[in-house]
Formats: structure tokens, C-alpha cells, sequence
């Protein structure tokens, strides 16, 4: 009820404050200012989908104060619609939407009609692929039902005391298990124009639970758990619908098993059924071999050749951390663990009668986030492997499955390769192309990297590549390579943008297979040239069509699966994000919906790219945000955020808050009269401390030139690895007058001898290649580690300094920050530490937000503002 009036409260609020301003703005009023107290009347708003054929579409408003809000609109009609509490929906075709809100309403919305049904205690809902029936598994605390409600309005069919349940969308079957008086029963339900349930098992000694069909409906399978209260053994059920045979494996009969492993599906996506239903794989994990108690309480074993660190590798009992993949041939009764301490990761190939295996940590330890890897095949049919790859120098994203198995995609030695998986050949892609599809990472050291491999075309009979520019296609069986864009003589590039579930990269076990676009059809890309963003429609041997060209930032691109309609988003730092509208039929751009439009009423700031050089004649950019209300003839102080590279951010609209993780938001500043300033850093290797103090002493001192900034009235915030560049400037430079560091390194060598624990992993590889860019380590390069380091330099500070830290932080420690404070104390520095009790490296409490982000603001408007007050810095 708190939530509906809160909706209530802040619809009326908005609607109450637009008419009051229009009509006053009728009369001449002059915008108001931006407060604190205004900021809940921003939204965030995210456009969610589009109906088939374009007609309708939804997005959703989200509010740091208020519900969050759902709304349907029709792009033809003056028709909208309105869900609170909820944030995404489900169409089908132009007739109908369904959605569900936070406290489990389902409201089933007739397109045509206008008229909308409530069902509560909805815990998930579909619409049947016959596209004649909503499914609707109803949950409350003690019972659960599905209710199969035909959309022509006849009586829903409904089925009591549910426990498990699936839908196969090609065969229109809904298998599912209830209580029955005997105990548990399985049945299959077939949606026909009359239904008919066939009855699979049923027992009174066992549940049934987590259902996974396989595609083409040939067989399911599903859990079967002991009902005694002091047992908790698992076991799988294969059903063949069309032997109507059951296989059952039982581990406690089977391979010896149960001495050994237990069934670990915790959920659905634990089984998966090969494509030819031949095979079960599901995760089995090891019974915990019991610690004696005084071995646990006495000593933890750090072995420096460990691979890795200790407290990583065991769960909280004690337990080695290793779920297992098995697979199971029902027909066969045969059974195969698959993974083991080795070869620990899986993805599986071809109809999932391959399996792709590796070994994650065959050269660890080592100082990187990613060992070089060995990879290898099993044929599942006759228990062959082959080894295809040796110390592979895995990233995300340079290796992956085909959609159909067929091959293997990875990247080496800066080419693209295929492997053919049933024919054990390596294939080089790009050998004989004159571009090239890598870069080499001049920023962090890190060796080359692609550009990037979008998708495959159906079948797998071509893959999608990047160079530097342009989109290309390359036949698999062939090599054919097709240049699909001219971004390279444009001197522009162009890039696919994913519009569908199918375009992307799916999860497959500890790997990835790729998207499939089908380049027969309309697709969307983005180019970018200079300062413009355009949309594209793109068709196999058709030209591109212009959707949209702007200077603006454009994202979020959807595109109608039964149309060639395009809804998308355009904003810039002074408008809001709105949603446009283009059809290939229509010459102009539709405005669909404007969010936030109570903007107009207020003053805003304004942005633009400045251009500047460092000391090694580097040409940079960097973001500069104008304050609101705005005059050329006024003094304005100026806060300068640093963190690597955020000039690309110079068009995006920021709703002004109080709840940030970091305390700093560029709109709050814009909008209490500073200028913000966002310069890019060009980092030297082994010197990033320096290379930041160069570029952003060079980017505000180009301010200063241009915009009228008062040289004394300059602050400089930074946070994360910003934190540690604000840390360092202030110790060599004296042009801030004061400064705020939050979860900042001080100090690169203990930083360095520590652990990352948000990866598991020793700091090092953060340090030598990461965003430290020290191209080695403190034994190679002590003198530059220490030279890097602000703690060391502390005796230099003159800036008055507002340090920031979660006392909770796994990635970087407190303790960073507590260095840096104890240095300053003990020079008798102007400092303040603020330690966030039970935070992280973001804060994620609002009103430890809010308190941040007032406190950051106050300290600067105390040393930069006519703002000051001696009291809030003042001792204890």
C-alpha cells in the first residue's frame, strides 16, 4: 500500500509542479534553480522492448525516492498504460502484454481493448507458442498452482499443488509434478484444443523437482529426492515420450557413487540435455571429507607453489571448492565425471557430443589475472581426446564456441583461428587479409587484442569480424572474406548492435558460445565519425539506411523482430534521455516520449570537449560541464574529477543526486555553481602517478584559458585508482585548494604485497599490467614502486585533504587509506578520514550515500566557495 501511494504521491507531484510552471512560464517566469529537494523528481528511464510489429513498446521510470514504474505506450496512438512496481513486460504480437510487479501481481493487459486483469500471488508467467494461452505458476506460502488461462476469455484450467514445472514451446507440452494422495506425480499436459494429460511416475517416497526438456520434446529430465527427513540424496529421471520409457540413475547403485559424489543441481541450468537426448549433464560435487577440529582451529597451509591462494580454494567447512560436470547416457547406463582437478572447466560442443574441456591453472602461480591455458576435446561417443591447445593466453573474449558447435573461435598471435572440432584442424582466418584485426594495448601494456568477433551467421557458415573500421565476414568452409561496411574509407568504424536474445553471447558451462546474426534479415549498426553517432539499417547485398546521425549520445537500440521499426535513445548532458521512433517507411524521426520533462522549468549546465597537450605533446580530451545559469562574467570554482579516460561521457545526461557511491555527482556540482571538469590521462609506463599529474595539471590549466574558472578555487576529487591519482597530485602540485580521495592506494608496495580478494588473486597483476601500468614488478622496479607511491611524499602536501574508505573493502584495503591519513597526521597536514562501517569499495547504503555525498560537497564549498564554515572542519 506504502508503495502505491508513494506512486501515487510522486505521479501527482510531477504533474502538480508542470502545470504550476507552465502556467507560470505562460506568464514569463524565469527558470528556477535546481535544489536538493528537487532531485526526486528525476527518473531514470530505460526503454524495454517493442511489440512485433512495432505498435507498441514499453520502458521503465525508476526513482531513488518513489516506485518504480512500468509504462506501455502505443507509437500510433494516443494510448499508454501504466504498471507500478514493475520493470519489464512481456508482449505478444499487438494483442496483449503481461507483466509483474514486486509484490507478485501479474496484470494481463488486452492491447486491443484496453482492458486489464489482475491475478496475485504470481510467481512467473509465459505465453504458449500456439500464442493462445498465459501460464501462470501462482506461489504463497501454502500452496503453489498453475493456472492455463485461454486469452479468447473461456475457463482457465487449472492444476492444485505444484511443485516443479516446464513448458516445451515446440512441442506445446507442460510437464510438471504435484502432490497426489499416493505422494508425488508426474504428468505431461499437451495443449491441444482439448488438453490431455498423460500420468509419467508417481510414489509416496519421493519429490520431483527442477524439469529440463529437451529441445525437440523427445525426453525430459528432472530430480527425484527422498522424502525422509534425514536424507538428502538426489537422483535423475530420463522419461522418453516416445517409448513412454523411464531411466532412473541412482547414485547409491551406481559406479560407487555415493561414497564418493553427490548430485549438486541447485537449479535448472545445473542439467542440460544434448540436442540428440542421448546424454545428461548435471554438476556433482564432492561429499566434504570432515577436518579434524583441531587441525582447522590450529593452522592454515600457505604453500607459495600452490595454485592458488588457500583460503580460495575451500569452501567455509573446510571442503575443496570443485563442482564437477558428469555426463549420463541414459540408454546406455553409462556414467562419466568429465572435469576434475585438472582439466576444471567445460563448454560443450557440436550437439553437445563433444566436450570442450581446459585447465585453468596449468602455469600457475604466476603474476597475471589470467594463466595461459591448455585446452583439449572429448568425443563423448568413444572417450577420445585430443589436445588442441597449448598455454593458449586466454582473455575474456578471445575464445568461444560456435552456435552450432562446430568450431571452435579463438585469437593468437593477432589473428583470428577456427578449429574444427570433428576434423582437428586449425584454421588461420585473417593470414592472408591485408587489415589487421587486433590492437596493440598501448595504454596498459597488455599485448594486443582484437577487436572483437560479434556473432556467426545461422548454421555457423561464416563468422563475423572487426578490424580497426569495418565489419567483415568470413566463410568457414571456404575463407570467402566479405567486407560488409566502408567505415575505413569514411574514416569512421561500424559496429553491430545486438537487438535480440538470439544476437548474443550465451553462457555455456565455464565458456561462451556465440550470437547468431542472420545477415538475411535487417539488423542494426552503429558508426561512429568525430563527433557523430549514427544507426544504421543493415541487410545482406543491400545498402545501409540512415535511422539516425547526431553529435548527441544514441544507445539502447530495439528492433521490431516483424517490422523494420527502431525505437532508441538520444540524450546530451543539458536533455534528458528521450525515445524516437524510426520506420523504414518514414521519412522523419518520431518523438515517442520525452523523460524528465520538468527539466525546461529549471537552469541547467551545458558541456563540451576541450582539446589540450601534456608534456610529450600528446593530444588529449578531456569533458568540461558548465554550471547552471551560466554567465561569462562571473568567477566560478571548478572541481576536476580524474579517473583514467571520461571525455566519451561529455553527451550523457546525468539526473542530479545525492546517492552515489563514490559522493560525487557531476550534476549536483553543475547545479550548485562549479564548473566539472573530466580530463583523459595518457599514462608512461612504470610512472602512472606522474603521467596523471602531467595531463590533468595541462587539462585545468586549458581551463583556465578558456572558461572563466577561478585559479583559486580549484578541487579535485578522485575515486578507486582516481583516489590514488588525486593522492599523488596533491603531493606534487599545489594548484588545488583542496582535495577528496576515496578508496584510494597510497602506497604501492604494501599495496602490491597484498591480495585482491574480490578475484582471489595477489595485487600483482593489478599492479604490473593493470591499471598501475608498473610493467613489472616492485623486485625490478623498487625505486619506481616507492617513486609512485603518495605516502612517500607526504611532507609535500599543502592541499587540505577529505580521504574516504569502506571499512569493508575487498579490493582495496583500508589500510591504504589509513596510511595516508597517519602520514598527514604526523606531519600536522590539514585531513580528514571518514571510515564507512560495514561498506565496500562502492558504497551501496543509502544514507551513507547521502551522507557522502553532502559531506564531499560541504568540504569543498568550505575551501572553494563563499560557502565556508569553520565549524564543520573543525577537531573534535
Amino acid at each position: 500500500m506504502k508503495k502505491d501511494l508513494r506512486f501515487v504521491y510522486g505521479i501527482l507531484s510531477v504533474l502538480i509542479f508542470e502545470l504550476v510552471t507552465c502556467s507560470a512560464s505562460g506568464q514569463g517566469l524565469i527558470k528556477k534553480n535546481i535544489t536538493d529537494a528537487d532531485y526526486k523528481l528525476w527518473n531514470t528511464m530505460e526503454l524495454k522492448d517493442i511489440s512485433e510489429n512495432g505498435q507498441w513498446y514499453s520502458y521503465s521510470l525508476s526513482y531513488e525516492q518513489g516506485a518504480d514504474t512500468l509504462f506501455v505506450k502505443s507509437s500510433k496512438a494516443n494510448k499508454n498504460y501504466a504498471f507500478s512496481g514493475t520493470l519489464k513486460g512481456t508482449f505478444l504480437k499487438e494483442k496483449w502484454f503481461c507483466s509483474r510487479n514486486d509484490q507478485n501481481e501479474l496484470s494481463l493487459l488486452n492491447l486491443v481493448s484496453g482492458k486489464i486483469e489482475k491475478i496475485k500471488n504470481a510467481d512467473n508467467y509465459l505465453f504458449t507458442s500456439d500464442q493462445k494461452y498465459l501460464i501462470i505458476f501462482l506461489r504463497t506460502d501454502n500452496k503453489k498452482q498453475i493456472v492455463i488461462k485461454p486469452l479468447d476469455s473461456s475457463a482457465a484450467y487449472e492444476i492444485e499443488n505444484v511443485k516443479g514445472y516446464a513448458y516445451n514451446p515446440k512441442s506445446n507440452q507442460l510437464i510438471y509434478s504435484k502432490s497426489a494422495s499416493s505422494g508425488c506425480r508426474v504428468c505431461i499436459l499437451t495443449l491441444n484444443e482439448k488438453f490431455s494429460e498423460s500420468k509419467i511416475t508417481e510414489s509416496g517416497n519421493y519429490n520431483y523437482t527442477n524439469f529440463v526438456w529437451q529441445p525437440n520434446a523427445a525426453s525430459a529430465v528432472f530430480i527425484r529426492s527422498k522424502t525422509a527427513a534425514d536424507s538428502d540424496i538426489k537422483e535423475l529421471v530420463c522419461y522418453k515420450t516416445d517409448t513412454q520409457k523411464i531411466f532412473v540413475f541412482e547414485p547409491d547403485s551406481t559406479f560407487n557413487f555415493d561414497e564418493k559424489y553427490r548430485i549438486k543441481p541447485e537449479t535448472v541450468t545445473d542439467l542440460i540435455i544434448s540436442e540428440d537426448g542421448k546424454r545428461v549433464f548435471f554438476k556433482i560435487e564432492t561429499l566434504n571429507q570432515k577436518l579434524k577440529q583441531a587441525e582447522k582451529k590450529i593452522v592454515q597451509v600457505w604453500n607459495a607453489d600452490d595454485k592458488y591462494l588457500e583460503p580460495a580454494e575451500r569452501e567455509k567447512d573446510g571442503s575443496v571448492k570443485m563442482p564437477r560436470i558428469a555426463v549420463w547416457q541414459p540408454e546406455k547406463n553409462d556414467f562419466r565425471i568429465l572435469t576434475d582437478t585438472v582439466f576444471s572447466k567445460i563448454m560443450l560442443a557440436g550437439s553437445e557430443n563433444f566436450a570442450v574441456l581446459w585447465n585453468p591453472v596449468a602455469n600457475e602461480p604466476q603474476p597475471y589475472l589470467h594463466s595461459a591455458r591448455d585446452y583439449k576435446t572429448i568425443n563423448l561417443d568413444n572417450g577420445v581426446q585430443q589436445l588442441f591447445l597449448k598455454d593458449f593466453n586466454y582473455r575474456v573474449n578471445n575464445i568461444s564456441l560456435s552456435p552450432a558447435g562446430k568450431y571452435i573461435t579463438y585469437f593468437k598471435n593477432n589473428h583470428w583461428w577456427i578449429y574444427d572440432i570433428q576434423k582437428n584442424i586449425h584454421t588461420n582466418l585473417t593470414a592472408d587479409l591485408d587489415e589487421s584485426f587486433s590492437v596493440e594495448d598501448l595504454d596498459r601494456g597488455e599485448g594486443s587484442f582484437p577487436y572483437g568477433n560479434p556473432a556467426w551467421t545461422p548454421g555457423d557458415q561464416s563468422i563475423l569480424l572487426y578490424d580497426q573500421y569495418d565489419v567483415w565476414e568470413i566463410t568457414a568452409e571456404n575463407l570467402k572474406a566479405e567486407k560488409l561496411t566502408h567505415g575505413r574509407q569514411e574514416k569512421g568504424t561500424y559496429r553491430i548492435k545486438t537487438t535480440s536474445i538470439e544476437q548474443r553471447q550465451k553462457n555455456n558451462f565455464d565458456g561462451v558460445s556465440s550470437g547468431i546474426i542472420n545477415l538475411g534479415k535487417s539488423i542494426i549498426m552503429e558508426s561512429k565519425n568525430g563527433n557523430t553517432t549514427g544507426l544504421w539499417w543493415y541487410k545482406k547485398n543491400n545498402l545501409l539506411r540512415s535511422i539516425v546521425l547526431s553529435e548527441n549520445k544514441i544507445s539502447d537500440p530495439v528492433l521490431a523482430s516483424g517490422s523494420e521499426t527502431v525505437v532508441y535513445k538520444e540524450e546530451s548532458f543539458e536533455t534528458p534521455p528521450g525515445l524516437f521512433l524510426r520506420d523504414k517507411k518514414d521519412k522523419k524521426v518520431r518523438t515517442l516520449y520525452q523523460s524528465n520533462s520538468h527539466f525546461k522549468n529549471f537552469n541547467s549546465g551545458t558541456s563540451s570537449v576541450i582539446h589540450y597537450r601534456n608534456s610529450n605533446g600528446n593530444s588529449i580530451n578531456g569533458a568540461l560541464f558548465y554550471p547552471a545559469n551560466y554567465s561569462s562574467e562571473k568567477l566560478y570554482p571548478m572541481i576536476v574529477h580524474v579517473y583514467e579516460k571520461q571525455s566519451e561521457t561529455v553527451h550523457d545526461y546525468i539526473n542530479p543526486s545525492l546517492y552515489s557511491g563514490n559522493g560525487f555527482n557531476v550534476s549536483h556540482y553543475t547545479n550548485n555553481g562549479y564548473f566539472v571538469l573530466l580530463p583523459d590521462i595518457v599514462y608512461e609506463f612504470g610512472n602512472p602517478g606522474n603521467s596523471a599529474v602531467d595531463c590533468v595539471v595541462a587539462a585545468t590549466k586549458k581551463v583556465l584559458e578558456i572558461a572563466p574558472v577561478d585559479p583559486k578555487r580549484i578541487g579535485l576529487i578522485g575515486h578507486s585508482f582516481g583516489g590514488y591519482e588525486a593522492d599523488y597530485i596533491i603531493t606534487q602540485t599545489n594548484i588545488f585548494s583542496a582535495a577528496v580521495a576515496g578508496a584510494a592506494i597510497t602506497d604501492l608496495i604494501s599495496g602490491y604485497l597484498y591480495v585482491s580478494w574480490n578475484f582471489n588473486r595477489p595485487n600483482f597483476f593489478q599492479y604490473e599490467y593493470g591499471q598501475l601500468r608498473m610493467n613489472g614488478s616492485i623486485f625490478k622496479n623498487f625505486l619506481g614502486y616507492l617513486a609512485n607511491s603518495p605516502v612517500y611524499y607526504a611532507d609535500r602536501v599543502t592541499t587540505p585533504l577529505l580521504s574516504w574508505a569502506g571499512e569493508a573493502d575487498r579490493h582495496v584495503h583500508y589500510y591504504q587509506t589509513l596510511e595516508f591519513y597517519l602520514a598527514l597526521r604526523r606531519l600536522g597536514k590539514k585531513h580528514v578520514m571518514l571510515l564507512y562501517p560495514d561498506q565496500q569499495h562502492v558504497l551501496s547504503d543509502k544514507e551513507q550515500q547521502k551522507h557522502l555525498t553532502e559531506y564531499v560537497m560541504r568540504w569543498f564549498d568550505h575551501y572553494l566557495s563563499a560557502k565556508s564554515n569553520s565549524e564543520f572542519v573543525k577537531a573534535n
